[in-house]
C-alpha cells in the first residue's frame, strides 16, 4: 500500500532510527498511515461521485468507454447508454465504499497493535502529524474534484453560468457629474458599469464579415510563414515585423494547396456559426431601464462631455460648455502654451520628415523609412482629465466653477507627426533604464530592492511625489541627460547604428513637433513634456537621474523610483530630510513633496502599502481611496475567461503582495468583488484552443455558445491557430473622445458631407460610390482622408484624358462620352480600419456582394484574391 503523501516518510525514518522501532513495527506504521491517507482520498472521492449522480453528469473514465459507439444519435441506444452509465457509476461508487471500508478496517487492527510497541509520546507526535497531513491532503483532493465536478457540469450545461459570476449584480455609484443636473438614474445606472463595460452586440451581416475578415486574414499569414519557411530576421526585418503602424503595401502569397481546403473548411463552419447566431432571438445585457439610459447618453452627446476620471477610472461627467472653460483656463498660461497657426504644424511635420529621410534611412534603409513616414499625419488634440480626488468636498459638484476643478493636460498624439519616429526612439532608449539605478518597471521590482536592503532600528522612510513633471521638465537638460547616459552605455545596448548625434538629432526633432489643436486653433507646449507623446516618460526618467545623482548621500539606505513616484528610506529622519531639501533646490522648476506613514506605520506606494517597526518590514496589499475600484462587469459582453482571469490576477497581485494574511484587505477585496458582479470562488472556465506556434485568428465575441461553438471547429481544423475573440466597443470606446471640438470637414460646401453625416475626414474606410448619371457602382478603400480619395475619383470623371488608368476615366468614356462629368454619392461602409490587409479583405468582401460595375476586371481580380 504506497503513501499519497509522502512527506512524512522521512520523519518515521529518524523516529524508526531514534527509537530503534523494528523493521516489523515499521511496515505496520507504514500500513496504518498508508490506509488512513487512502480512506481519505476514498472519502472525497465518493463525495465526488455522489455529487456527479445528482448533477446527471459522468467522470471521463465512464465517458470515453462511449466514445466511438455507433448510432448514438438513435433515441433507443441513448437510453441504453444513459442506463449503462448510470450503472457503472454505482458500480464505481459502490468500489469506493468497499475500498474505504477496507482502509477502515486496516486502521483499526494496525492501531492497538502500534500503540502497545510504540512509547506514547512518539505515538502522539506521530498521530498528529499525520492528522495535519490528512488534513491538507483532504482539501486537496476536495478542490481538485470540485474542479473536476465544474469542468464536467460547463461541459454538460455549457450554457450554465459559472459559480464565480453573479449575472445579476448592480453596482453601487462609480461615477461623478459636475455642473450639471441632466443625468438622471437611468443614464446614472448605465455610467456605474464602469468604461470598461461592452454591451453584447446583435449579430448582423456585419458582424459575419468582421468573422470572415478574420478567417482571411490568418489565412494570408499562415499561406505566407509556410512559403517562407523558418529564416532568421535581421535588423531591419525584425524592426518592420514590431512595429505597430501598418505597412502600406501587402504581398499577396501564392495559393498553399495543403491548407487551402482546411482554410475553406473552417471559413465556411464559422461563417454558418453566425448565421445561425444572427437567426436567434437577441437577449441584451442591459436591463430596460439601462437601455433607456445608453440611448439618453448618446442623444446628449453634443451636449455634454463623457471622460475617464484621472486617478478614480469612473466616468465623469460635465457640460461641454463647461470642459471648454477647463482647457481654456489651463492654455491661458502663457508660460507653458502658445497660440501658433497651422503653418508652424506644417513645418513640424517637414523637420520629422527630414529626420527620417536624413537619420533614419541611411542607417536602418528605406523600407523601415518609409513604415515610420506617415505621408497624412493628425493634429494632435489637447484634452485634460479631471482630478476627482481634488474636487472641493465643501461645493455640491453641480455648482463648481471651472477655476475649483483640478484637471491633468493630455496632448493625444496617437498618428500625430512625431508619433512614429518616437516610437522609434523608445525601441533605441529603453534599454538605458536599466543604468538609471533609482528606477524601477513594478511594484515586484520595488519589493524585491526592499527586502534586500538592510534597515537599522533607527531607519526613517517616506515617499516622495514631483508635482508636475512632465510640464516642469526642462528640455534641453533632459536631452542631454539622455544623449550622455546613451554615449555612456552605447557600446553595451543595441545602438542599431546610431550615434550620439542622430540620437540627440531624433529627440530634438519629436520635442520640436508641439503643435497641438483645441476648438480647431493651434497651440504649441513652449516648455516641458507633453503628456501623450510615447517618448515623455522614458525623458522625464532620465531627466530626475541627474538630478538624483547630485542630491542622494550615503545615508540613504534605499531611493527607488516609479517615474515621478519616490520610496526612500534614511538612516535618520534628518537625512530624509536634508535629502528632500537638496532635490527641491536641484532645478527651480522641478518640486518633490513628500507623503509620511500613517498612525500604524503604514506607507502608500503604488498598490503597496509597507510598514518599516525595527528594522522588520511588512507589506499588504493597497488601494488608493480616490480608486473607484472598476474592474470588468460580470455582465460585460466579455468572453468567460477573461472575467476568470480579472478576478484571478486580482487575488494573485493580493496574495504576491501581503507579507501577511491581512484581514482589512480580505474584506476590501471581497468588496471589489462584490461591486463588480464576482464572488471568491476558485474561477474555472473553458479557454480558447491555442497551439505552441498558433498564428492568431481573431473573431468577434458574440457570446459564450456560439463561442464554444466556434473553439470545436478550430480543434477539428488541425490549422496552427491561436484563437483570440474580440469583445464589442466598451462604453469609453462608445461615449468618450479626444477630438469632440474639432470639425470633422474643414469646408463650408463640401461635395461628400450632409448635416448629419460628416465623413470626408474619416481614415481607413472602405466605401462605395454610386453614380448618379447611370446608377453604376464602385468599391474603393484607402488609409488617407476619403476626401482625397475622393477628389482624385472627381478629377478622372471630370478629364478622363489626363487619369487614363482610373477606373472613373474609363467610365466617364464609356457610359458617359456626350454628357457632362456626373455627380456621385458615397456611402461608408466600414471605418477606421487602421491595417492594411483588412481593409483589403473587407473592400474584397464588399465587391463580391455588390458586384460593382466601375471597377475594372485587372482591379478586381487582384482585390478578390485576397479572399480567394
Amino acid at each position: 500500500m504506497k503513501l499519497r503523501d509522502r512527506t512524512i516518510l522521512n520523519y518515521l525514518k529518524l523516529l524508526q532510527r531514534e527509537h530503534h522501532i523494528s523493521q516489523g513495527s515499521f511496515s505496520v506504521l507504514l500500513q496504518y498511515i498508508a490506509s488512513h491517507q487512502l480512506a481519505v482520498v476514498y472519502d472525497e472521492a465518493l463525495n465526488f461521485l455522489v455529487a456527479c449522480k445528482r448533477q446527471h453528469v459522468f467522470p471521463n473514465f465512464i465517458e470515453s468507454r462511449f466514445s466511438n459507439l455507433p448510432y448514438q444519435r438513435n433515441q433507443r441506444v441513448q437510453r441504453g447508454i444513459s442506463n449503462l452509465k448510470t450503472a457503472l457509476l454505482e458500480a464505481a461508487t459502490a468500489d469506493r465504499r468497499r475500498r474505504r471500508s477496507q482502509c477502515i478496517l486496516t486502521i483499526v487492527r494496525t492501531k492497538p497493535e502500534l500503540q502497545s510497541q510504540l512509547n506514547p509520546t512518539t505515538w502522539r507526535s506521530i498521530s498528529s502529524l499525520n492528522q495535519r497531513i490528512c488534513a491538507s491532503l483532504r482539501y486537496q483532493e476536495k478542490c481538485r474534484l470540485e474542479n473536476k465536478l465544474e469542468r464536467l457540469c460547463e461541459r454538460a450545461q455549457p450554457h450554465r453560468q459559472p459559480s464565480f459570476m453573479k449575472m445579476n449584480a448592480v453596482p453601487p455609484k462609480r461615477h461623478t457629474v459636475i455642473g450639471t443636473n441632466e443625468v438622471d438614474n437611468d443614464m446614472a445606472a448605465v455610467l456605474n458599469l464602469g468604461p470598461s463595460f461592452a454591451i453584447s452586440r446583435k449579430v448582423t451581416n456585419m458582424t459575419i464579415d468582421e468573422a470572415l475578415c478574420g478567417v482571411h486574414h490568418f489565412a494570408h499569414r499562415l499561406r505566407t510563414r509556410i512559403q517562407r519557411g523558418h529564416t532568421v530576421l535581421d535588423r531591419e526585418s525584425t524592426l518592420l515585423c514590431s512595429m505597430p503602424f501598418q505597412s502600406r503595401r501587402i504581398r499577396l502569397p501564392d495559393a498553399t494547396p495543403a491548407v487551402d481546403s482546411k482554410i475553406a473548411g473552417l471559413e465556411l463552419a464559422i461563417q454558418r456559426i453566425y448565421q445561425n447566431e444572427a437567426s436567434q432571438t437577441y437577449h441584451s445585457n442591459l436591463t430596460k431601464d439601462e437601455r433607456e439610459g445608453f440611448r439618453k447618453l448618446l442623444r446628449l452627446k453634443h451636449k455634454l462631455r463623457y471622460m475617464v476620471g484621472d486617478k478614480c477610472g469612473s466616468f465623469v461627467v460635465m457640460p461641454q460648455s463647461l470642459d471648454k472653460e477647463v482647457v481654456n483656463n489651463m492654455l491661458s498660461d502663457s508660460t507653458t502654451y502658445a497660440e501658433t497657426t497651422s503653418a508652424a504644424f506644417r513645418r513640424a511635420c517637414e523637420k520629422v520628415r527630414e529626420t527620417i529621410r536624413s537619420v533614419v534611412k541611411p542607417k536602418l534603409g528605406s523600407n523601415v523609412a518609409r513604415s515610420l513616414l506617415d505621408l497624412h499625419p493628425l493634429v494632435p488634440t489637447f484634452y485634460c482629465l479631471v482630478k476627482t480626488h481634488k474636487l472641493p468636498p465643501s461645493v455640491a459638484h453641480s455648482h463648481l466653477s471651472a477655476n475649483e476643478i483640478k484637471a491633468r493636460p493630455i496632448v493625444a498624439s496617437c498618428s500625430g507627426p512625431s508619433d512614429r519616429l518616437s516610437w522609434l526612439l523608445v525601441q533605441l532608449l529603453s534599454p538605458l533604464l536599466q543604468y538609471v539605478g533609482a528606477h524601477i518597471v513594478n511594484v515586484e521590482a520595488f519589493l524585491s530592492s526592499l527586502h534586500e536592503c538592510q534597515v537599522p532600528s533607527s531607519a526613517a522612510y517616506a515617499s516622495f511625489d514631483v508635482v508636475s513633471l512632465y510640464t516642469n521638465v526642462d528640455n534641453r537638460s533632459a536631452v542631454e541627460a539622455v544623449s550622455s547616459l546613451f554615449q555612456q552605455h552605447q557600446g553595451l545596448i543595441s545602438n542599431m547604428g546610431f550615434s550620439t548625434d542622430d540620437v540627440t538629432n531624433m529627440i530634438n526633432t519629436v520635442l520640436s513637433c508641439n503643435v497641438f489643436r483645441f476648438e480647431n486653433k493651434f497651440f504649441e507646449q513652449r516648455r516641458g513634456l507633453s503628456m501623450g507623446n510615447r517618448i515623455a516618460p522614458l525623458l522625464a526618467i532620465i531627466f530626475l537621474d541627474r538630478i538624483e545623482r547630485m542630491s542622494l548621500t550615503s545615508g540613504i539606505l534605499l531611493y527607488k523610483r516609479y517615474i515621478d513616484d519616490v520610496f526612500v528610506v534614511g538612516a535618520t529622519e534628518m537625512e530624509v530630510e536634508a535629502t528632500l531639501g537638496r532635490l527641491n533646490a536641484s532645478d527651480p522648476q522641478v518640486s518633490f513633496t513628500v507623503e509620511r506613514p500613517d498612525e500604524e506605520g503604514y506607507l502608500p506606494y503604488l498598490n503597496t502599502a509597507v510598514r518599516i517597526t525595527q528594522g522588520r518590514k511588512e507589506h499588504v496589499w493597497y488601494k488608493k481611496a480616490a480608486s473607484a475600484n472598476i474592474l470588468v462587469h460580470a455582465r460585460s459582453a466579455h468572453p468567460q475567461f477573461v472575467k476568470a482571469n480579472v478576478v484571478r490576477n486580482l487575488i494573485r497581485t493580493k496574495d504576491k503582495l501581503c507579507s501577511r494574511a491581512d484581514p482589512e484587505v480580505e474584506r476590501t477585496i471581497s468588496r471589489i468583488l462584490e461591486e463588480n458582479g464576482y464572488v471568491a470562488n476558485r474561477a474555472t472556465v473553458w479557454f480558447p484552443h491555442s497551439t505552441p506556434d498558433g498564428i492568431p485568428l481573431i473573431l468577434p465575441y458574440v457570446g459564450d455558445s456560439p463561442a464554444r461553438a466556434v473553439n470545436e471547429v478550430v480543434k477539428r481544423s488541425g490549422l496552427p491557430i491561436r484563437l483570440v475573440f474580440r469583445p464589442p466597443p466598451t462604453l469609453k470606446h462608445l461615449l468618450a473622445s479626444t477630438s469632440i471640438y474639432e470639425n470633422k470637414c474643414p469646408g463650408e460646401n463640401c461635395q461628400y458631407c450632409t448635416e448629419g453625416k460628416k465623413i470626408c475626414m474619416l481614415r481607413g474606410t472602405v466605401y462605395l460610390i454610386r453614380c448618379e448619371g447611370c446608377g453604376e457602382k464602385y468599391v474603393g478603400e484607402t488609409m488617407r482622408p476619403l476626401r482625397r480619395r475622393l477628389d482624385e475619383h472627381r478629377r478622372a470623371l471630370t478629364n478622363p484624358a489626363s487619369y487614363p488608368s482610373e477606373s472613373f476615366s474609363r467610365h466617364r468614356t464609356l457610359r458617359h462620352t456626350n454628357d457632362s462629368a456626373p455627380k456621385f454619392n458615397v456611402v461608408v461602409l466600414h471605418r477606421n480600419m487602421t491595417r492594411t490587409l483588412e481593409r483589403k479583405i473587407m473592400e474584397a468582401i464588399e465587391i463580391k456582394r455588390y458586384g460593382p460595375e466601375i471597377n475594372n476586371k485587372e482591379e478586381l481580380k487582384e482585390v478578390l484574391r485576397f479572399i480567394a
